[in-house]
């Protein structure tokens, strides 16, 4: 199942609106809505056909050479805690080369955004928490980069995780760090929301729409139990 959306896939560009609870107080300021304390995600959902361009990426898929590196083959199925070791253009000027290990993936319960308020499509999704490790295996200075790290559900869609604006300790869901130049390594925990209650059947590597993916499978965990 998980190489399957290569051939035809609908893309989510980026999750259901999120905003993070605020006080509103009566009686309080002018007669408008008060605004929240911060801004929750980027963008609301939008889904595209498989014929539009991939968020985030350029539009070259060739791979830039690295010495001692090896790239991953297109179209490889991984288990939780193998390595890929890819290669992609964040932009146009620059040529990404990573090695990614996605260590856990993790089910969690709606309550774990108690805290925010939610609108109701997204109250209605599953959001899932998604571990890994990266390290810079190139030249580029890839700070503040998004890794094109999407979930696919099991309507064969994609999924682009969540950005917040304000922080989420939990799963802080963030681009690559500053200065994330040459070997420097990081951890990152990534939030999707998959709607009407999906479920997540795997996690792909597709910078570009003619990219056959590298995708991650294995035990999915429910939030409160051991890996």
């Amino acid at each position: 199942m998980a190489g399957r959306h290569n051939d035809r896939v609908i893309r989510r560009t980026a999750v259901p609106a999120l905003v993070a609870a605020a006080l509103a107080l009566a009686g309080c300021g002018g007669g408008g809505t008060s605004s929240p304390l911060a801004g929750g995600t980027d963008s609301d959902s939008t889904p595209t056909s498989a014929g539009t361009t991939s968020p985030g990426s350029g539009s070259s898929t060739t791979p830039a050479v690295v010495d001692g590196v090896t790239l991953t083959a297109q179209g490889t199925r991984l288990r939780l805690g193998q390595t890929a070791r890819v290669s992609w253009k964040p932009d146009q000027k620059t040529v990404g080369v990573l090695a990614i290990r996605v260590t856990k993936l993790q089910k969690m319960p709606i309550s774990a955004f108690s805290d925010w308020r939610l609108d109701p499509a997204t109250q209605k999704s599953t959001p899932y928490f998604v571990h890994a490790t990266v390290r810079n295996l190139g030249r580029s200075n890839l700070s503040g980069a998004v890794v094109p790290l999407y979930l696919l559900d099991q309507d064969n869609v994609l999924m682009q995780a969540s950005t917040f604006q304000a922080q989420y300790s939990p799963c802080p869901s963030r681009p690559l760090p500053a200065k994330f130049t040459h070997d420097k390594r990081t951890s990152a925990c990534l939030v999707y929301f998959v709607p009407r209650h999906g479920r997540l059947t795997a996690i792909s590597f597709r910078p570009t729409q003619s990219f056959r993916a590298i995708t991650w499978t294995g035990r999915v965990v429910s939030a409160g139990k051991r890996h």
